[in-house]
């Protein structure tokens, strides 16, 4: 049952009052509404697409993000889809593969589980407005307000009416290409552009002798993912690299074809399979992390922080980002933040960076072009040889850290063996390790400094002072006005 804010008649458009806005409605904006209006806050949601709708997605959650739904209450819903929990991987890095059973708690669901993402989408904004937030859909966001240098809410139209939304704090998860974060001047650092495209589709009539079985494999120049989902489909991902863009893009089926024919679990899955659903895929995007905050404003999800698909952490990122927004958001709009509103949502932003930084790093690993460097399969040799194979499977579910998973020293002695093997040419070995260990040290210093760190030179005016218009300042005194 949705709360409605209050309606008071101001000017050309109507003005509503609410303790928090928050734009996008899909797996950021509905969990941390429904998460608000639990703790007793006045929330709208406004999401501009009508749901149920597709929208570009691994599809993939891992075992913490299955957890999540079922501490939100929406575990019932999710396994009305038909999803089916993943106990079980095949994973192939390099000259590394391993075929075993996921490193589950008692209390775990699987480690991972495909569903289709406008079934997800649509259970997440029910729970929110179950929950009591106002959920708009169909509803653009067309200008952020500001009053005194701060955000205090936000325009919206639908159906040609325009309406003002007046908040303390204005949430943006509205994507990569975030209306908010553009209209507030986050910048992006760390920026990496993408090597590979993605591209997934679902197939029919999969063997069921693979049910339970997660695939990842990636070797040579290929990366191939694959696992039952809802409805008694089986979802595919491949990777191209960029010599075969084109040829993708004028056979794209024939394409994926060939790389799931190259992978041996999946070309046995799919021996009798055929394609259910349109083809979806990604070409061109940039990972990055976005300046998390500011007056009156903060960022979560994809909107804040977009890394490679290869990891498949997307929608798991956003769960973990909301889980530790929203209590941050009721302590500062409660007045009980130590340094205020926006200190909290600095606080917070620094935890995503820190929490995130090896995840975002271990994906741009797993999305360069070329062969994964060499020092990868045989330092997951070395974890397996030592019974802490684990350790790795425990990164799908951000269980464990990556700079912990794969120090600097063991990739070290892993390279030092490979050496030692004499298996390959050493010069253009050192060169590979060299420019490995080289890297990983300016990684970590980069996270370290975001403000001095690669940032996105193309971001509008707005990055350096608020975007200001006639219909603006009309807006703030308003908002001043009506407090």
């Amino acid at each position: 049952m949705a709360v409605n804010g209050s309606s008071i008649p101001g000017g050309p458009t109507a003005v509503e009052h609410f303790d928090v806005i928050i734009v996008g409605a899909r797996c950021a904006g509905s969990p941390l509404a429904t998460l608000l209006a639990r703790a007793g806050l006045k929330v709208a949601v406004l999401e501009q697409a009508t749901f149920p709708r597709p929208t570009l997605s691994s599809h993939l959650l891992e075992a913490d993000g299955l957890k999540f739904l079922d501490r939100l209450g929406v575990l019932g819903p999710v396994e009305e889809t038909g999803v089916r929990f993943m106990k079980h991987t095949d994973t192939r890095l390099g000259d590394f593969r391993v075929r075993t059973r996921f490193p589950l708690t008692f209390d775990d669901l699987g480690g991972a589980a495909f569903l289709q993402r406008h079934l997800l989408d649509v259970i997440l904004a029910d729970e929110a407005a179950a929950s009591g937030a106002e959920l708009r859909m169909g509803t653009r966001v067309v200008e952020v307000l500001w009053h005194r240098g701060r955000v205090c809410g936000v325009r919206a139209e639908r159906k040609g009416v325009s309406t003002r939304l007046h908040a303390p704090l204005v949430v943006g998860a509205d994507g990569r290409a975030s209306t908010v974060a553009y209209m507030c001047g986050s910048h992006k650092y760390n920026v990496n552009p993408n090597q590979r495209s993605y591209y997934f589709t679902f197939f029919e009539n999969a063997d069921p002798a693979y049910d339970d079985l997660f695939v990842f494999h990636r070797w040579g120049d290929r990366m191939v993912w694959a696992g039952p989902a809802d409805n008694g489909l089986y979802l595919c991902g491949v990777s191209p690299e960029g010599h075969e863009r084109e040829y993708f893009r004028r056979e794209t089926e024939a394409g994926i074809w060939a790389h799931l024919r190259a992978c041996e679990p999946t070309a046995a899955a799919l021996d009798k399979a055929r394609i259910a659903q349109k083809i979806s895929g990604i070409v061109k995007f940039d990972g990055y992390l976005r300046q998390a905050s500011g007056p009156g404003w903060v960022l979560v999800g994809d909107a804040g922080h977009f890394k490679d698909p290869a990891a498949g952490r997307g929608i798991g990122d956003a769960f973990l980002q909301v889980e530790a927004l929203a209590p941050a958001v009721v302590d500062a709009l409660g007045g009980t933040a130590r340094g205020g509103a926006d200190e909290a949502m600095r606080r917070w932003g620094v935890w995503r960076d820190r929490h995130f930084e090896g995840h975002y790093w271990l994906a741009t690993i797993l999305g360069e072009a070329g062969p994964l460097p060499g020092a990868v399969p045989e330092a997951l040799r070395r974890l397996d040889e030592r019974g802490q194979l684990d350790r790795f499977f425990d990164l799908y579910a951000h269980r464990s850290n990556y700079y912990d998973v794969f120090p600097l020293r063991d990739m070290g002695i892993a390279t030092a063996r490979r050496l030692l093997s004499g298996a390959q040419p050493r010069g253009p070995l050192l060169k590979e390790t060299v420019g490995l260990l080289a890297r990983e040290p300016r990684r970590r210093w980069i996270n370290r400094h975001p403000a001095l760190a690669t940032s996105d030179l193309t971001a509008p005016p707005a990055a350096r002072t608020p975007r200001t218009t006639p219909q603006n300042r009309r807006e703030a005194a308003d908002a001043a006005h009506n407090g």
